[in-house]
């Protein structure tokens, strides 16, 4: 997918290769869910009537220094709330947390490639479309998708007033914040997949969604994402990143995160707000805190 897809056609075009979307959140749907899901068959009948929609809606594809990113950005709330309820939670009305403002979904079973692969199998004269999606169905990562949902809203839920930045300032910029936040996560797993530190993946995420967002990084406001001060935790998302053992001393994870966060600012000038990716994955191969 090249061209970027608008408005309504957005949840519609997603609903051919997810067919679970046309199951909407609520209770007792679990089987329609695994079907739908797992077989590409959606129900008799469905809508998508549980999705507002809007003009804003987009469907795209972002180049990173991992390949491109497929991204989808719902502008409502309850949209992104509905999508992440039906992918993420079989369509279980489940609260979605209101510091989750972008997520990535990877190896989603993909019914339009499936699709597209029979129809072009069966015109080029196959006859055994069931061998041949087997053998197709086999090689790894076939027909699974990899998706960046990103919704509107101040990012980590953190109020215009809190920051530099007017209140439409502020929203368009959370909007770079989680976006670049998200493909950063996409870059690290697909270059380092075994390198997995939480709080540490998080903390350079939050670097690279504020250089590619604002030009600079702002330890500051990069405190207060994650919650973090000085003294030790004023409440954040970083307390989503950590074990039961850690979360037992969550001040004291909290002022050593602070420190990290003082020491990427001294490090992060002109060269680094240039290549934030290049700066990623520095910073991975030299982790400041081991959380």
């Amino acid at each position: 997918m090249n061209e970027e897809i608008k408005g309504r056609a957005v949840i519609e075009s997603l609903a051919v290769r997810f067919p679970q979307l046309y199951v909407g959140p609520a209770e007792g749907v679990q089987e329609a869910h695994r079907v739908a899901a797992g077989r590409g068959v959606a129900p008799e009948g469905a809508n998508l009537d549980h999705f507002v929609g809007d003009d804003e809606d987009t469907l795209s594809t972002v180049d990173t220094p991992a390949g491109p990113v497929e991204v989808v950005f719902l502008k409502r709330r309850v949209d992104f709330e509905a999508f992440l309820q039906i992918i993420g939670h079989k369509s279980q009305p489940v609260p979605i947390a209101p510091t989750i403002g972008a997520i990535t979904y990877r190896r989603l079973a993909d019914w339009g490639a499936v699709a597209c692969a029979r129809e072009e199998y069966l015109e080029g004269g196959g006859e055994d479309w069931g061998s041949e999606f087997r053998r197709l169905a086999s090689v790894p990562g076939a027909f699974r998708a990899e998706i960046v949902v990103v919704s509107e809203g101040p990012y980590s839920n953190v109020p215009a007033d809190a920051t530099p930045y007017g209140g439409e300032g502020w929203l368009r910029i959370s909007r770079g914040i989680r976006l670049n936040h998200e493909c950063a996560h996409v870059v690290c797993r697909r270059l380092m997949p075994d390198d997995v530190l939480p709080v540490w993946d998080e903390v350079t995420a939050d670097v690279v969604g504020l250089l590619c967002a604002t030009g600079r990084y702002d330890a500051g406001l990069a405190s207060l994402f994650l919650g973090v001060t000085e003294e030790g935790f004023a409440g954040g998302r970083l307390s989503e990143y950590l074990d039961e053992d850690q979360l037992g001393r969550i001040g004291d994870v909290a002022a050593e995160v602070h420190a990290a966060l003082q020491r990427i600012c001294a490090m992060c000038g002109d060269t680094e707000a240039a290549d934030p990716f290049g700066f990623l994955l520095r910073l991975k191969r030299e982790p400041l805190i081991c959380y």
